[in-house]
């Protein structure tokens, strides 16, 4: 289904990486390096950049940024703090994949889709993409846990406008019904329900449907903003 409203571009592409479907070769971090890319800090694992330039504060940026991600709960840490990826095979390195909490659901919840390069249509892959059950809980989980803890990374308007677009494609019972699924599964069951939690919140917050009017301005009904998140905190139970 497609929305009648603006796209919002990214800042940067998000890749899921699921340890327990990763071998030791090819290696990640030297394919990356093959192609370009670098660490676009130490401080963080996952993090990559290519083609470098400086902003105008004298502060290093990059043209392209993409974010190598696993979940925690398969990641092979209990640590919340320790954000690299154990269960990976030594020969990736330790800062090519980090781990973050809210993306489990999507080594499950997934469906393979043929991806078209959008400069050159001749070049295709088939690729995991996550259902939007999967993608409801990553960008529900990833706002309530920056609410909580400022810390981890700014909430954008653009936050709030993109977890009203995946509601307005999606039935809430059956989002619930999916992700019910994983609450008391043996790998994943306790991230499943802290993201639960998180997203929860941030439902039961006034403050996001006024945050995802703010991100659409005009282009979207401000009622309509209103009426979707009402119907999915009615869903939730209040």
């Amino acid at each position: 289904m497609d929305l009648d409203v603006p796209r919002m571009p990214t800042g940067d592409g998000d890749h899921g990486v699921t340890p327990g479907l990763v071998g030791d070769v090819p290696s990640i971090e030297a394919l990356l390096a093959d192609a370009g890319y670098e660490h676009r800090t130490t401080a963080r694992p996952g993090l990559w950049g290519r083609t470098a330039y400086d902003e105008a504060d004298g502060t290093r940026s990059f043209r392209e940024k993409v974010d190598l991600l696993a979940p925690h709960g398969l990641s092979g840490t209990a640590s919340r703090t320790k954000r690299g990826v154990p269960a990976l095979p030594p020969a990736h390195g330790k800062l090519a994949v980090g781990n973050a909490l809210g993306l489990e659901l999507a080594a499950f919840n997934r469906s393979r889709v043929t991806i078209t390069d959008f400069a050159d249509p001749r070049l295709t892959a088939d690729l995991h993409v996550a259902e939007i059950p999967a993608l409801i809980l990553a960008k529900g989980s990833k706002i309530g846990e920056r609410l909580r803890e400022p810390r981890k990374g700014p909430v954008r308007d653009k936050d709030l406008g993109d977890l009203w677009r995946l509601m307005a494609v999606a039935d809430p019972g059956e989002t619930f019904r999916v992700i019910g699924q994983f609450i008391e599964h043996p790998e994943v069951g306790v991230d499943v329900r802290q993201s639960v939690e998180w997203t929860a919140g941030v439902l039961r917050d006034p403050v996001s449907a006024e945050r995802a009017k703010t991100a659409f301005d005009t282009f979207v009904d401000p009622t309509a903003i209103d009426g979707l998140f009402a119907q999915w905190r009615d869903a939730l139970g209040g």
